[in-house]
């Protein structure tokens, strides 16, 4: 007995610890600069680009009946397509790459 309610109760501390996140209903909702352990990026949705920290300018471009879905190129060539999620409080982002099946997490500096 105390052997499943210590199992319910580690159980509900993991769920209760874990972010949700949820597609983004606009492309302003992920304006600024965002990092993760392997690359920083800052995306200005006015000149709808992505600037890596190399100084590397990518298009940004999102699809007219799915908001959360974006597409990276540098014009002519697509680097990646993908869904974008965002958590409650917009601290954190997840790009699921479509064409690459890759996932990543940012966070907002």
């Amino acid at each position: 007995m105390t052997r499943t309610i210590l199992l319910l109760f580690s159980l509900f501390v993991l769920l209760s610890c874990s972010e949700d996140y949820k597609k983004i209903s606009s492309i302003s909702q992920i304006e600024g600069f965002w990092e993760n352990d392997e690359e920083s990026f800052f995306v200005d949705v006015e000149k709808m680009i992505l600037v890596y920290a190399d100084s590397t300018r990518l298009i940004l471009s999102t699809r007219v009946y799915d908001r959360s879905k974006i597409i990276v190129s540098s014009g002519s060539v697509m680097y990646y397509d993908a869904h974008v999620f965002i958590n409650d409080d917009g601290s954190s982002i997840k790009i699921s790459k479509i064409n690459i099946k890759e996932s990543n997490t940012y966070y907002k500096k």
